[in-house]
């Protein structure tokens, strides 16, 4: 069934696109129906307008600070923007000035806190450092709407098809997406998809599907890694 889709797809949407897109790799998911995408579309219009309040609250609770404001209230502004910024990546339209915003005002509020720890707590101060530079790693994956997708406090991707929301990305994507799992999570996504792999009709599909499975192996430790190789090789011949 074909929908019309909208120009910039929410989370729940989003989901949807890609289970009529490559159905296959959802195993027993039933095709999504006119209701269904209903349904989705009034969800991410919903999270956009929650989002968009919060903002406004979280920007007003800014310009509160004063040189009185305590370390603690600054630490709650931080990381109330840094939940936001996160919440922001994914949303039902182009929030890129948005997230400029929020990006500049936790500029001021990460410097206001530096400041704060420099003359009271040198170990603050460093931890904050080193988080700020973890927080770059994480915004730059956060850019792929797959990784936003599955880091949601309240995902659209239910637990049985995260496997083939995964195949269907593109392999940047894909990579950045790995970059969130531990190992026993890989090792597992990897049995998962050597499942889907054997039940493809598409050769398309299966080459496609057998790809990222390769990139998946070369993270695998070595008795998962021989393994995995093993399935591709014999798959391919």
């Amino acid at each position: 069934m074909n929908f019309s889709n909208s120009k910039w797809p929410g989370a729940w949407e989003r989901h949807l696109i890609r289970r009529m897109e490559f159905q296959q790799f959802f195993e027993l998911a039933c095709e999504p129906t006119a209701a269904d995408m209903e349904i989705a579309k009034s969800k991410d219009q919903q999270e956009l307008s929650q989002f968009l309040t919060s903002l406004t609250l979280l920007i007003d609770q800014f310009t509160t600070i004063s040189a009185d404001t305590s370390i603690g209230q600054l630490l709650k502004i931080k990381n109330a923007l840094d939940a936001c910024h996160d919440t922001a990546f994914g949303l039902a339209t182009d929030l890129t000035e948005q997230k400029t915003a929020i990006t500049s005002v936790n500029e001021v509020v990460t410097e206001s806190l530096q400041h704060a720890f420099q003359d009271k707590d040198e170990r603050a101060r460093l931890r904050l450092i080193q988080k700020e530079a973890t927080r770059m790693e994480q915004l730059r994956r956060l850019e792929f709407p797959i990784v936003s997708d599955l880091l949601r406090s309240v995902c659209p991707i239910p637990n049985g098809e995260v496997t083939g929301a995964l195949l269907t990305e593109a392999d940047a994507a894909f990579k950045a997406a790995l970059e969130t799992f531990n190992i026993d999570r890989k090792i597992y996504l990897a049995q998962r998809i050597d499942i889907i792999v054997a039940d493809l009709d598409s050769r398309q599909l299966k080459t496609h599907a057998l790809h990222k499975l390769d990139i998946l192996n070369r993270q695998l430790p070595g008795p998962a890694k021989e393994h995995f190789k093993e399935e591709i090789t014999e798959t391919i011949e």
